[in-house]
C-alpha cells in the first residue's frame, strides 16, 4: 500500500504537475496570453517543430541520465541493497513518463497550431510540455548528482 500511496504522491504532487499546470491555469483565466507566439508559430512551422525537437532532445538526454542512474554496474551494486532504491527507481520513471508526455504535448500542440485547430491553446500545450519535459530532465539530472555525491564518484 505505500507503495501506490508514494506513486501517487509522487505524480500528483510533483514540480513537474505543477510546471505543465502554470500554462494551462494561465490560459484558462487570461487567452490571450498566448497571441504574442501566435504569429512566429503561424508563419513558420519550423518554430513549433524547434521547440517540439527541444523537448524530444530533453526525452532523448533523460533516457540516457535515468538508464545510467539506474543502472547497477561496476560499484552502483550496493543501492540494489539500499531500502530507499524502489522509490528512487519510481521517482526517475515517473519523471521520465512526465518527459514522454511533455513531448507528445509539444508534438500535439505543433499539429494544431499548424492546422490552425485552436491555435492559442496549442500554444499553452506547447509551453506546457517544454515546462514539464524541462522539469522532468531537471528532476532526473538532480537525482545523478546526487547519487554521484553519495557513492563518491
Amino acid at each position: 500500500m505505500s507503495r501506490i500511496t508514494d506513486f501517487l504522491r509522487s505524480v500528483f504532487v510533483s514540480p513537474e504537475l505543477l510546471f505543465a499546470l502554470v500554462p494551462l491555469a494561465i490560459y484558462a483565466y487570461e487567452p490571450m496570453w498566448a497571441d504574442m507566439l501566435h504569429k512566429p508559430m503561424s508563419d513558420s512551422v519550423g518554430w513549433g517543430l524547434s521547440a517540439a525537437g527541444l523537448s524530444i532532445g530533453m526525452l532523448a538526454f533523460s533516457y540516457k541520465e535515468a538508464f545510467d542512474l539506474l543502472s547497477l554496474s561496476g560499484g552502483r551494486k550496493v543501492l540494489i541493497e539500499w531500502p530507499d532504491y524502489p522509490k528512487l527507481k519510481v521517482r526517475v520513471l515517473i519523471a521520465f513518463g512526465w518527459c514522454v508526455l511533455g513531448s507528445i504535448a509539444c508534438i500535439c500542440a505543433t499539429w494544431m497550431v499548424a492546422k490552425a485547430f485552436q491555435p492559442l491553446l496549442g500554444i499553452t500545450l506547447l509551453i506546457s510540455g517544454i515546462f514539464s519535459a524541462a522539469t522532468a530532465t531537471a528532476t532526473i539530472a538532480l537525482a545523478r548528482f546526487s547519487l554521484r555525491e553519495l557513492l563518491g564518484e
